[in-house]
């Protein structure tokens, strides 16, 4: 330890000055890089910071009485200047031993408070780590150590969503949600206190600075939190709410996170339901032949089990679906049949009555009676979201309103793009106008708060506000077709003008020309139809009506080259500009690794970077996105690079890609970037300036286009 420099290590001032937070741009960076692949390293940061500690915890000794009397002694006077001698010469009075004995005592509690804390070198996974436990007072504590770039603020915030089991339903509808506050107490340590209810079993967290910009968490997976029993193993609760979150986070983990419960439980039927129906999905799968012996033979002996004992609704939900995937459809009947007799309040049953409304060849009436019947027995949100969709077919205000009050009193599985297409729908209604105008105006007024539960965990601020004024956008569109028609000129304008400023949404200008179009704003909507054809990625065809006459005017050069200029200016706002130690040439391709280029190569271009953790978690539609749009990219001289940390067999093969996609083993990529999801999108300038960290390709092929002109 202490100053002594290897070829394979950093020295100690250059890590003591970045534990202390002192290190910025590329140098930084570049400790960083090494502390990844260091373990050395990393355990001296930690030792520095540990003794940063322990030294400002130390309480600040009283000098000994006539300490400045034995310093100075006697005050020489002007003629008579004391001659200090060195070692050579005669030594000098020696310092009080009393004085020596303080100092000596210092560093042996410095020494012992160094034992007590360092102990053993935990193991990192990676460069960040998050530790939440029940504190003694009921409250979780939680402790926030990492080297990434969150590590110079002076606080973070963490972001978490909780789960408490309920007795009515086969899981909490909607998760709970927390915002804390993340104190520094040393670069790159910060803690808080998280008040959670009682009886959370479950909850997973993502930590960001405060402006939402920049989000870390466990390489794509949440850090979490799990009630245990005395033994220290997850309880049943805490492990069935962390399948149930991770279904809608990370499917990957889900499969396997079923798989160990199935091990750890094997007595509950919804781990074995949960884990055949990964395995038959999830590549490679095995045929359905290979695994029906193991899993029907598992069906038989919970069968005989649950007929032996007092089964729960939980149970006894995923039994029958156990068996209706195993093509045991009288087994499955049988216990859906016992779920609606002996739970008919629970959420799960009432979900198997749905399902049976919605199967029926029964009439709409019919079908809406029932679902009044189900409602009165269980409040379920998918009751009001069926009915409401089934009272649109009789274009009656009163009934669409009841329906519409029930869908709006459950905040389970509601959003404001869910909210926009509840409005879509009652637009199509002429009859229902009143009422979709009065639901508009209420979604507009929706606070825009982005650090509350409407956002993701993994979600960035800026990609949050993005979809915020898009779905508005369709708002403001939706109400100025309602006040048009209906002869108020004005106010349609107004609202039709709000639509088109909300958001870069080329569907959106089209049809705002359209309107524009129909009550004589031609100039105007020449204006919107330049936007949208200037639009680099959406292909202005499919949202312009058949026909010449239903098409506005084409726009001139003039108007081409302002809306340009719009578009610039509006997409270029706001975009990041931080150093990534990747050189000015991103990367160098060789073999099916991707490494990092060490020289030089300016002027290589914008580069396109799509980052998954597994390939087959990219979305065809994106893989479309970028089939479409490959020949435009290439024009314009944009790279595109696709990095994975488990890379496929044969990735891109038969979805219309020539890229093959590099591995990324350790993660280094993924760090360097700044990611944070299982699925992120990066544009790097000429420069190799990082401008962009999102969610959307279509935002980033927008990006990408736009600092390539």
């Amino acid at each position: 330890m202490g100053s002594e420099t290897h070829d394979a290590h950093i020295d100690y001032p250059t890590l003591n000055r970045y534990a202390d937070g002192e290190l910025a741009g590329r140098s930084r960076a570049a400790v960083q890089s090494h502390l990844r692949s260091c373990a050395v390293c990393r355990k001296e940061v930690q030792f520095i910071r540990t003794l940063g500690n322990a030294i400002r915890a130390l309480p600040t000794p009283r000098p000994p009485e006539q300490l400045f009397e034995d310093l100075f002694g006697e005050q020489p006077s002007d003629r008579e200047i004391p001659v200090l001698q060195g070692p050579w010469g005669a030594p000098r009075k020696s310092l009080r031993p009393r004085w020596l004995s303080l100092a000596a005592c210092g560093l042996a509690l410095v020494a012992t408070v160094l034992l007590l804390t360092v102990g053993s070198d935990p193991v990192m996974a990676g460069s960040s780590t998050l530790t939440i436990e029940r504190a003694d007072t009921g409250r979780l504590a939680l402790r926030y150590q990492t080297i990434s770039p969150l590590a110079a603020e002076t606080s973070v915030r963490a972001r978490i969503r909780y789960w408490i089991p309920d007795s009515l339903r086969f899981a909490q509808t909607e998760p709970g949600f927390s915002a804390v506050a993340l104190s520094r107490e040393d670069p790159g340590t910060f803690a808080g206190v998280a008040d959670l209810p009682p009886g959370t079993v479950y909850a997973a967290a993502t930590v960001e600075d405060l402006r939402g910009t920049y989000l870390d968490s466990d390489f794509g997976r949440f850090w979490e939190y799990l009630e245990t029993d005395a033994d220290g193993r997850p309880t049943l609760q805490a492990r069935r709410h962390q399948v149930l979150a991770a279904l809608e986070f990370n499917v990957p983990r889900a499969a396997a996170l079923a798989q160990r419960a199935a091990s750890e439980f094997p007595e509950q039927p919804e781990f074995w339901f949960w884990r055949l129906s990964f395995e038959a999905i999830v590549p490679p799968a095995p045929s359905f032949d290979t695994l029906l012996p193991t899993h029907a033979a598992r069906l038989d002996l919970l069968d005989r089990a649950a007929r032996d004992g007092t089964p729960g609704a939980v149970e006894i939900d995923a039994l029958s679906r156990y068996a209706r995937l195993l093509e045991r459809t009288d087994l499955a009947d049988y216990w859906w049949d016992e779920l609606r007799a002996r739970y008919p309040r629970h959420g799960a049953a009432a979900l198997v009555s749905l399902q049976a409304i919605v199967l029926s060849q029964t009439a709409i009436e019919e079908k809406l009676e029932a679902l009044e019947h189900s409602w009165a027995r269980v409040g379920a949100p998918a009751t009001a979201r069926l009915g409401l969709r089934y009272s649109y077919e009789f274009a009656d205000p009163t009934l669409t309103e009841a329906w519409l009050g029930r869908h709006q009193a459950s905040a389970a599985g509601r959003s404001l793009r869910f909210d926009t297409q509840v409005a879509r729908d009652l637009v199509e209604v002429e009859a229902l106008w009143p009422l979709a105008e009065h639901w508009i105006i209420d979604r507009l007024s929706y606070s825009r708060d982005w650090v509350g539960p409407a956002r993701p965990l993994d979600q960035s601020r800026y990609t949050f506000e993005a979809e915020t004024r898009q779905n508005r956008a369709h708002l403001y569109l939706y109400l100025s077709r309602i006040r048009l028609d209906r002869g108020d000129l004005a106010g349609g304008v107004n609202a039709l003008e709000r639509s088109v400023g909300e958001a870069w949404d080329p569907p959106v200008f089209v049809r705002a020309a359209e309107i524009h179009r129909s009550v004589g704003s031609d100039v105007r909507a020449a204006q919107l139809i330049s936007l949208a054809q200037v639009d680099p990625v959406i292909p202005l065809e499919p949202y312009l009506s058949p026909g010449d006459d239903a098409t506005p005017r084409r726009p001139s050069d003039t108007q081409l080259a302002a809306a340009r200029g719009t578009m610039r200016e509006q997409i270029v706002a706001g975009l990041l500009d931080e150093h990534v130690s990747l050189n000015t040439g991103p990367w160098a391709e060789t073999g099916e690794d991707l490494v990092l280029d060490q020289g030089v190569s300016a002027g290589r271009g914008v580069t396109l970077v799509l980052y998954t953790t597994r390939p087959n978690l990219v979305p065809d539609e994106d893989f479309e996105l970028l089939r479409l749009n490959s020949e435009r990219l290439g024009s314009a001289g944009i790279r595109i690079v696709l990095v994975t940390q488990q890379p496929d067999p044969s990735p891109g093969e038969g979805r219309g890609l020539d890229h093959q996609f590099h591995h990324d083993p350790d993660y280094k990529v993924w760090e360097e970037l700044g990611a944070w999801r299982t699925l992120q999108y990066f544009v790097l300038n000429r420069g190799g300036r990082l401008r962009h960290r999102g969610e959307e390709l279509e935002t980033a092929l927008r990006i990408s286009l736009v600092l390539a002109m």
